[in-house]
């Protein structure tokens, strides 16, 4: 007997319809239909981009259970046209990970993918875990614990239950050694931007404090960038402004007053540089989309300014 099967088709035509919907992004911003984006990475792979989020339903707050429980995964070559792929990872709802999944970020090495993200409890306790791929579409845990454990460091606020920020994995190499940075609370109340060391990306040490600034009681998303005149520049972002403070050395900032760079901007990854002319990807507080600007350092107060046609990216070769 021949039927057609509508249980298929449906699940078919609503990824298709998914995959296919386009907006003038660039104007707009990219999110995926029906759902808002947050924390974000961009991987590059053989000149596509690779866009995982966080996921949500617009109104509703990303503390309620049964919100933000799996990542958004999206592809481009231009930033003009965007694909939405299925979703590539959700939460483990008996793991320690049941609640939520927040801010992946992804790198290369060994021969595959490995994305750190924030797994979190049901009432908003959090971690940093692991998953590893080899095709950027399906991700496996690469183990059954998280890999960041900060009620294991003297200098962290961060109980088992009741709620404890630990998130916003940015990971880099430095010296032959992976650098972890990653926002969470001191024992005192206040945020901070705590760091990492590994050799195998699946064991790390704790580090620390790297910056600690005693006037917010929390940091956001994180990012590392080295100057080319050899200094280190750590973005963060939360409730007061995307700011920056500048450094000599990778492993610590000086408890100064950040520099601000715009007061909407709560995330930022960048994605090419041409001198003194960074292309960066944002989202904010007032719009959770995908969002492309440009900074400009030899302005005399840089920001973040937004590109709404394909011409602002000519001259970063996109």
């Amino acid at each position: 007997m021949s039927f057609e099967n509508m249980d298929y088709n449906c699940y078919r035509d609503s990824v298709t319809r998914q995959r296919q919907h386009q907006e003038d992004w660039l104007k707009v911003g990219y999110a995926p239909l029906g759902f808002y984006l947050k924390d974000f990475c961009l991987h590059e792979v053989d000149g596509t981009w690779h866009l995982y989020h966080i996921v949500g339903t617009p109104g509703v707050s990303c503390c309620l259970p049964g919100n933000e429980i799996f990542f958004g995964h999206a592809t481009t070559r231009d930033f003009v046209t965007w694909a939405t792929q299925e979703p590539c990872f959700f939460i483990d709802v008996r793991g320690w990970d049941h609640g939520h999944v927040f801010a992946p970020y992804v790198i290369a090495d060994g021969g595959k993918h490995w994305m750190f993200y924030t797994g979190v409890a049901t009432d908003n306790t959090q971690r940093i875990g692991v998953a590893t791929s080899t095709d950027l579409f399906k991700w496996e845990r690469a183990s059954d614990q998280s890999v960041i454990r900060p009620e294991n460091y003297d200098w962290a606020f961060c109980p088992t239950t009741g709620g404890a920020a630990c998130r916003d994995a940015h990971v880099i190499v430095h010296d032959g050694i992976f650098q972890m940075y990653y926002t969470a609370v001191k024992k005192d109340g206040n945020g901070c931007v705590a760091r990492a060391s590994s050799t195998d990306l699946l064991n790390w040490n704790d580090e620390g404090i790297c910056y600690g600034f005693n006037a917010w009681n929390q940091c956001e998303s994180s990012n590392v960038q080295r100057m080319d005149d050899g200094r280190w520049r750590l973005f963060f972002g939360g409730h007061h402004a995307w700011s920056y403070v500048d450094s000599d050395n990778p492993l610590r900032w000086p408890e100064v007053t950040p520099t601000k760079l715009r007061d909407d901007i709560t995330g930022m990854e960048v994605i090419r540089r041409q001198g003194d002319r960074w292309l960066v990807a944002y989202f904010g507080l007032r719009y959770y989309r995908l969002m492309l600007g440009v900074i400009d350092w030899t302005a005399v107060e840089p920001t973040i300014t937004q590109i709404t046609s394909c011409d602002g990216l000519v001259e970063f070769g996109i």
